[in-house]
């Protein structure tokens, strides 16, 4: 046998298993090796974690009129500035004293009889947020009232710890989650099997409702009690079962 004749019977025969080898594979090995549809299960869980906030923002402000702008902005700046003395005096850090709001804006008188508007003056007016202790909000209002302040907003409450709550809130979510995916499949022949996605569908922090206070209230040191901070997440998961 000549070697071009050699080459051509060993192409063929290499062509041949080929093809054989092809064949004698188990009808549909590919399809099993390619991604398989899964059942799934879509629930939405609920996470809630409560604590006892320990931090109060105090929310208030002072206010200062007169005939001439320019005066009244001096005299809120005086009033303000003695607000801030109090509070530092208080043990209250600066950068937990944050101005919220500063306006000036012109005072109006209206005569029914005439139709007609006459300016007054001015109202020169600063807010402020304060961070402190809950402990320590009723001392702190008392002296800040006492220090000149007339508008007292309220106070709203948060805890130190917020970001573990809310990591804790996820976790109970998801066991909700679990636990009514688990029920919906009660009873039949299939189980979970794992998770095709998480989607944390929202996170919130319901404050607890807060008091306003009259000036007439802030004379002695007034009791504030913060009640109870929630954490709410909701997560949506697709379950995988079988």
């Amino acid at each position: 046998m000549n070697k071009k004749l050699l080459a051509l019977v060993v192409v063929v025969a290499i062509l041949t298993v080929i093809f054989i080898g092809g064949r004698v594979l188990p009808k549909g090995e590919a399809t099993a090796e390619s991604d398989p549809t899964n059942h799934t299960i879509s629930v939405t869980g609920e996470g809630v974690v409560e604590v006892t906030p320990d931090v109060a923002y105090l929310n208030f402000g002072v206010f200062f009129e007169d005939p001439d702008p320019s005066k009244a902005m001096d005299g809120l700046a005086i009033k303000a500035n003695a607000i801030v003395d109090v509070l530092v005096n208080q043990g209250i850090a600066k950068e937990k004293i944050k101005t919220s709001n500063l306006s000036l804006y012109p005072i109006y008188s209206y005569n029914q009889q005439t139709g007609k508007q006459t300016l007054e003056g001015y109202r020169a007016s600063e807010n402020f947020t304060v961070e402190t202790k809950i402990a320590d909000a009723g001392k702190i209002l008392s002296a800040v009232v006492r220090a000149g302040v007339n508008d007292i907003g309220g106070i709203s409450f948060d805890a130190s710890n917020k970001d573990d709550l809310k990591l804790q809130a996820i976790e109970n979510a998801m066991k909700n989650a679990r636990a009514k995916a688990d029920a919906s499949l009660k009873g039949t022949n299939y189980k979970v099997t794992g998770i095709k996605s998480i989607l944390i569908e929202s996170v919130s922090y319901p404050q607890p409702i807060f008091r306003s206070f009259a000036k007439g209230q802030a004379e002695a040191n007034v009791p504030v009690e913060g009640g109870t901070l929630q954490v709410n997440v909701n997560v949506q998961v697709v379950f995988t079962f079988d």
